[in-house]
C-alpha cells in the first residue's frame, strides 16, 4: 500500500464512511427551519486535496455538473502542499518513517440564515462531529501510521460557525466559497508514517 500522505488520507476518508450514520435535513431552505430529517448510513464522503482556492474551484465545478452536485458534501479536504520530513529513523527500532503536520477541513452544506444554535444541531451534532469521530477512528486503525503506545492523535480542533453566515473566504481579495458551509478545522494533525510497514505490504 502507498505510503504517500495524500493516498493514506484518501483511504482513511473512504473507511470513515463505513458504519457512519449522519442525520440530514430533508430540505435546505433559507426561508424555513428544518422540521423533517433523514438518517443516512454509510454516506459517501467527498475527498479533495489542494489549497483553499482549489477546494473552492472543486466545489464550484461539482455544483455546475448535475451528476456531481448532490455528491459534493459532506467533504473532507486535505490542505496541500504538505511539508514532510522523510527518511527519519527511530533511535530505538531503527525503522524509517515520514513525519508531517497536516490540516484537514470537514465541511457540510449549510444555510446562511441559521443561528449558531441551529447550526450546532443541524450541522455539527448531526453531521460534522460524527464524521470527525469516524475519521479519528479510521486514522487510529491504519497500520501505516504510528501513534505510540497510547494511540492518541495529537491535533488542534476548531468548529467554525462563521463560514455559514459570513462566508468561507479563501484570500484577502474577498474570494469565498460560493455557497454556505459549516466546517470543522483540524490543524497540526501529527502524522508519523511507518515506511517499513508500507514497503512490506506492497
Amino acid at each position: 500500500m502507498s505510503s504517500e500522505i495524500v493516498d493514506i488520507i484518501r483511504d482513511v476518508v473512504a473507511r470513515a464512511s463505513e458504519g457512519l450514520v449522519i442525520t440530514v435535513p430533508e430540505v435546505l431552505d433559507p426561508a424555513t427551519v428544518p422540521t423533517s430529517f433523514v438518517e443516512v448510513t454509510n454516506p459517501e464522503l467527498s475527498y479533495v486535496f489542494g489549497n483553499a482556492r482549489y477546494f473552492k474551484d472543486d466545489l464550484d465545478d461539482k455544483t455546475k455538473a448535475e451528476v456531481t452536485s448532490d455528491r459534493k458534501f459532506p467533504a473532507v479536504c486535505l490542505f496541500a502542499p504538505v511539508k514532510e520530513k522523510r527518511n527519519q529513523e527511530d533511535p530505538d527500532t531503527h525503522q524509517l518513517y515520514t513525519k508531517a503536520n497536516v490540516s484537514l477541513l470537514i465541511a457540510c452544506s449549510s444555510v446562511k440564515e441559521w443561528s449558531n444554535e441551529q447550526r450546532e444541531v443541524y450541522s455539527f451534532k448531526h453531521i460534522l462531529r460524527p464524521i470527525y469521530d469516524r475519521l479519528m477512528e479510521a486514522l487510529e486503525r491504519d497500520h501505516r501510521l504510528y501513534w505510540g503506545y497510547g494511540r492518541k492523535i495529537p491535533h488542534e480542533y476548531s468548529e467554525n460557525y462563521s463560514y455559514g453566515r459570513y462566508g468561507a473566504y479563501i484570500d484577502t481579495a474577498g474570494n469565498a466559497v460560493s455557497e454556505p458551509i459549516d466546517a470543522i478545522n483540524i490543524m497540526n494533525l501529527q502524522l508519523k508514517v511507518n515506511i517499513n510497514n508500507c514497503q512490506r505490504r506492497r
